[in-house]
């Protein structure tokens, strides 16, 4: 039997008349008859006994319809699911990005997603991209280092230079580049290495120099550093988009030449369909399809 014949005998077990039926499933009374006619003549069995205008189903019709019940269940379920589906298709996708990815480069991807002019929504969550994405609450999480975590899917999206930033008339604002022994020796306000990625990089980066890695100041976000270092002196160091976005006449950031680049990486959780959204979004970010 096809699906459309189950749903014929179905629909006339529960309603008893061809014309109900006829009305139910938006075809002739007519039709209907003929199309019973034809399924029991495939199926080699008298399925209804007619009274006037009543079918009575006979004891094979009564199987049958038995053992087709979980496809009608399975059909009730997915109609009374598709209200829920249609609002969740409306719900916007949910991003959470750091702090220094906001300015500079997150705005070029909502661009390029079709944002412009927001003819779409999103919801942004400026945070802690893992712990958002770990908790559900974020789709997608962006920002600088990977997240070394199994439970993610992760895509470099980007690469971002790390530069030191100083007052105009700080001691080192005369070089042209420096290295880390040099920076040592100064004050040093920097990005909370326990919170944020790009902190735990620079820590390591002066670990593998072999030079003592000992801030003076510690924040979890980048705009932060630049103002407090041109507040209260020493050295920040933060990512070059966000020193070109803070240098004015009093501030000055300066290249580092033992430190390497840093990824700016989007990641999602591993083994989950995503809605159209959220889709647009990530194969935007990424460039590509995922």
């Amino acid at each position: 039997m096809e699906l459309r014949e189950i749903q014929l005998l179905g629909t006339l077990m529960r309603v008893g008349t061809t014309t109900e039926t006829a009305q139910l499933l938006r075809i002739s009374q007519p039709g209907v008859s003929a199309q019973l006619k034809r399924l029991e003549e495939r199926v080699g069995v008298v399925l209804f006994h007619r009274t006037g205008k009543r079918l009575s189903p006979t004891k094979e019709a009564e199987e049958i319809y038995a053992l087709s019940k979980p496809i009608f269940d399975a059909h009730a379920k997915i109609r009374g699911r598709l209200p829920a589906l249609r609002s969740r298709r409306t719900e916007p996708p949910v991003l959470s990005v750091t702090p220094a990815l906001v300015d500079g480069f997150l705005g070029s991807i909502l661009r390029r997603a079709g944002y412009r002019d927001w003819k779409k929504s999103l919801k942004l969550l400026i945070h802690a991209p893992e712990e958002d994405l770990r908790n559900q609450v974020a789709d997608i999480g962006l920002q600088m280092a990977a997240p070394p975590k199994a439970e993610f899917k992760t895509h470099i999206v980007g690469q971002t230079s790390l530069v030191a930033v100083m007052q105009a008339d700080h001691p080192l604002a005369k070089a042209r580049e420096l290295v880390l022994e040099e920076i040592a020796k100064h004050p040093l306000v920097c990005y909370d290495p326990d919170w944020s990625p790009m902190g735990a990089h620079i820590r390591s980066a002066f670990r593998d120099c072999n030079v003592d890695y000992e801030p003076v100041c510690t924040t979890p976000f980048c705009a932060d550093v630049c103002s407090l270092v041109r507040d209260c002196g020493g050295v920040g160091i933060v990512d070059e988009m966000t020193a070109r976005r803070a240098a004015d006449q009093n501030l000055r950031w300066l290249p580092i030449r033992d430190i390497t680049e840093i990824s700016i990486v989007a990641f999602y959780r591993r083994n989950e369909s995503f809605s159209a959204g959220v889709y647009d979004l990530l194969s935007a970010i990424l460039e590509e399809p995922v």
